[in-house]
């Protein structure tokens, strides 16, 4: 004789009797029937779903009814063995094809006897058991996406961030002791050119920094809390991986990724542009042009196939250089002359000879020179387009406004004309001065309700085309700063390299060019 038990905490809040209630039940019919049930007697399942059959406690309990350690088993209603109508239903052909019995203390207006009692009924039960569970899945569902629509934090936990309620409301801090961690990966990836592995080495073996999985059983012992989880001490190249591919280091939050198609079933990816994003969200660990970076660095790497080598790694502009006349890349070698110095070859004359290609052998010191030069030219068209920008919030500023507001205008007019025409018809059908009074002063206001509209979407459009042209003028300074790191420093930073350039084509004559990520008018 043993006693089932279940509770789901979602059910628990639609006041389903709790555990020991349902102990309370189970040992009051016993008691009833003068059969004995003892605490150890007991088989539960707290806080796990109905929807499934595979709950620990349950599980045992089944084992034990099919090995015949077990006779009798009863709970307090069919919901808390199971809310799945199929599943329950075979469940109880089971019983009694073993000739066990399940009783139900409160089943249908009383006691349901699997091996006793007529079953007609039983089906209904069950559906409405199955209904009830997928219901309550449902809303769930739909209070879980009006949370992701609206930007709410509804995940767990953000290595490097803390989440805190404000107003009830959780929101997203920078955990001070951990940034500097999040900092290091994207140096030692984007500036050093470190692979995810060698990553994961130099924080095991130079720096003291807790793996995630460290750092969030420490916090659940400072809460009194236990850390159910599997404990990872060393830093492994998958961490380092969902740290350089999480936009949540940019400040950005990005809900709504995946989603069950049924209750405990599989979890699908939801495309990008249904995805929800929230920019600005909360504070940035990481810059957006760092991480947009890494990224690009990421996808060259797979398209590749590649992780690099510690070769490669010594060179500037490993990646960039591109040999103009077969379109291969160009590999990084030591060119033997009196001095050993880095330079570049064209990759496929290095591999097949000169039926493929021809040498294209250049230094790098060689490419660094052109390279400044390059964008020591460009940067005078970048001072010039500013000055220019600057002329136009103090000089065009009318025309640019007229400009942008002519098509709200057109349609504001449109309704203006449609209101006096209304208010002339309307005036032409009344006979009293007091209803012309009426009218006038009615249609007086709504013709100022409209000009306020003008002047507002006037101002709002004002302002806009000032931000732009600001935000231009940021954007051209913030290339010229890193054209002036460039110029100015004898071992350049690869980051901002990667950042400036896109491509370096070498000719078989030794010349050199150079493509920009992007030019003025594209980043205009």
């Amino acid at each position: 004789m043993h006693g089932y038990c279940r509770l789901s905490r979602d059910e628990d809040k639609e006041n389903y009797s709790s555990i020991e209630e349902q102990k309370r039940i189970i040992k009051d019919y016993a008691s009833s029937r003068k059969w004995i049930i003892t605490d150890k007697d007991f088989y539960i399942d707290d806080n796990v779903s109905g929807y499934t059959f595979n709950r620990p406690e349950f599980s045992k309990m089944m084992e034990k009814v099919q090995k015949g350690d077990i006779d009798v088993v009863i709970a307090k209603d069919l919901s808390r063995i199971g809310r799945n109508n199929g599943l329950v239903l075979v469940l109880i052909d089971e019983f009694k094809n073993m000739q066990k019995n399940l009783i139900l203390v409160s089943e249908m207006g009383g006691t349901y006897d699997v091996l006793n009692d007529r079953d007609d009924c039983i089906g209904i039960t069950t559906w409405f058991n199955e209904r009830y569970v997928k219901d309550c899945s449902r809303k769930t569902r739909d209070h879980m996406y009006s949370k992701q629509k609206d930007g709410r934090l509804i995940m767990g936990n953000y290595y490097g961030y803390e989440k805190v309620f404000k107003d009830n409301i959780p929101k997203l801090y920078v955990i001070e002791e951990l940034r500097p961690v999040i900092e290091l990966v994207f140096k030692l990836y984007v500036e050093e050119g470190m692979g995810f592995y060698k990553i994961s080495q130099e924080l095991n073996t130079k720096y003291k920094f807790p793996t995630p999985s460290e750092y969030y059983r420490m916090k659940h012992l400072e809460m009194g809390r236990i850390y159910k989880h599997k404990v990872q001490k060393s830093w492994t190249k998958d961490m380092v991986s969902n740290i350089l591919k999480n936009e949540i280091y940019t400040g950005t939050l990005i809900t709504h990724k995946k989603r069950s198609i049924n209750i405990r079933g599989k979890v699908v990816k939801i495309p990008k542009e249904e995805q929800f994003k929230f920019k600005n969200h909360h504070e940035a660990i990481i810059s957006k042009e760092i991480f947009d970076l890494a990224q690009e660095i990421r996808n060259k790497k797979n398209r590749e196939n590649t992780s690099g080598t510690n070769r490669k790694r010594e060179y500037y502009f490993s990646g960039m250089c591109q040999c103009a006349d077969c379109g291969s890349g160009m590999s990084g070698i030591l060119i033997k002359r009196k001095i050993r110095e880095k330079g570049y070859d064209c990759s496929k004359y290095r591999q097949f000879g000169i039926k493929v290609c021809r040498c294209h052998e250049v230094k790098e010191k060689a490419i660094l020179i052109h390279l400044k030069e390059f964008l020591k030219f460009s940067k005078q068209q970048y001072l010039e387009e500013i000055k220019n920008i600057k002329i136009e919030i103090t000089q065009n500023k009318k025309e640019n406004n007229k400009f942008n507001l002519q098509n709200k205008l057109n349609i504001l007019n449109e309704e203006y004309k449609m209101l006096i025409n209304q208010k002339i018809k309307e005036l032409t059908s009344v006979n009293n001065e007091m209803a012309r009074k009426i009218v006038e002063d009615t249609y007086e206001e709504l013709e100022k309700e409209k000009m306020q509209s003008i002047s507002y979407i006037q101002s709002l459009l004002e302002k806009e085309e000032k931000r732009k042209l600001k935000e231009k003028a940021v954007k051209l300074k913030n290339a010229i700063d890193y054209f002036d790191e460039v110029i100015n420093s004898e071992k350049p930073s690869r980051t901002i390299l990667r950042m400036l350039i896109d491509r370096i084509y070498i000719n078989k004559d030794k010349s050199i060019a150079f493509k920009l990520k992007t030019d003025i008018n594209k980043m205009l």
